[in-house]
């Protein structure tokens, strides 16, 4: 018998667990710097199932059973359709929007943020595009205005990676086995790929990948503490993508920890050295709710 989800299902892409604790929304003694994130926010990588994300929660939910969980998935479909990928994320801005009305960024927040993968990525960047104030009559975002989410600090696992055709290769054919599917299936991401750069080309601008990338290291989000985790033998994000994001976070001032994994495959550096993962996290988390 399948053991039950810890989410509720808000809709095709956005589940969201409530406290396994009854002390809800975290202890009410301690100081800012040692007191459990009250929300959570998981943006899982593309394509991956829901247990396989929910593992990731159900370690949270063990390190911090006081914290909420919101958890965003991320379906292939979303890189070609993204005013989809909008509407689904609608009850996600709603919760967020409920929930962190009192926050700003920064050591007092209650809100901590954990991206996976270039799926994850983008399911993030529309989210927080999402959380724009609206016009008055509100049918429509007011364009010059962005409310970053406000977060105390954010996790990066296996992101932010530049387009490569081996890498667009490896992410859209990793759950498929067959080579008579598979075969033709990368003859067609080729052609599209193909197609996609030169619509770039045309258009003057860079990749998808490269816009959110440099999305992260922009003020749409807030100049809080961040941590990269990544591998050297990722074939899906290249070590060198991710450091070059640091680099760039680096200099824009941000305070950055970044944690280099020997001979780990993409989002999974926890299951190799979950003590070490872990470890991380906790202490980006602490140390962010610190008075610099």
């Amino acid at each position: 018998m399948a053991a039950k989800s810890l989410f509720r299902k808000l809709s095709p892409a956005v589940y969201l667990a409530e406290p396994a604790s009854s002390l809800a929304h975290g202890a009410a003694a301690g100081t800012s710097a040692n007191k459990a994130p009250e929300l959570i926010l998981i943006s899982g990588w593309m394509g991956a199932q829901l247990k396989h994300v929910e593992k990731y929660a159900e370690t949270y939910r063990t390190i911090y059973p006081t914290s909420s969980i919101l958890l965003l998935r991320s379906m292939e479909s979303d890189f070609f359709r993204p005013s989809k990928l909008v509407h689904a994320l609608v009850p996600a801005a709603d919760v967020l929007r409920s929930r962190t009305s009192g926050y700003t960024a920064g050591p007092s927040s209650g809100l901590l943020v954990h991206a996976f993968s270039n799926g994850g990525c983008l399911t993030l960047k529309t989210l927080n595009e999402l959380m724009r104030p609206s016009r008055a009559d509100g049918r429509q975002p007011i364009a010059a205005a962005t409310t970053p989410l406000p977060a105390r600090a954010i996790v990066f696992d296996s992101c932010p990676g530049q387009a490569s055709l081996s890498g667009i290769i490896a992410a859209f054919t990793a759950g498929v086995k067959s080579p008579l599917v598979k075969v033709p299936l990368m003859g067609v991401l080729s052609v599209v790929y193909a197609f996609l750069r030169l619509w770039d080309m045309i258009r003057r601008r860079s990749s998808i990948l490269a816009r959110v990338a440099a999305y992260f290291n922009s003020p749409a989000l807030p100049p809080v503490p961040r941590l990269y985790l990544y591998s050297t033998t990722d074939k899906l994000v290249p070590c060198a993508d991710v450091e070059q994001h640091v680099a760039e976070a680096r200099s824009l001032g941000l305070e950055v920890r970044a944690e280099r994994f020997e001979a780990t495959p993409h989002v999974a550096h926890a299951r190799a050295d979950p003590k070490r993962y872990w470890g991380a996290v906790q202490q980006v988390w602490e140390q962010s709710g610190e008075d610099k």
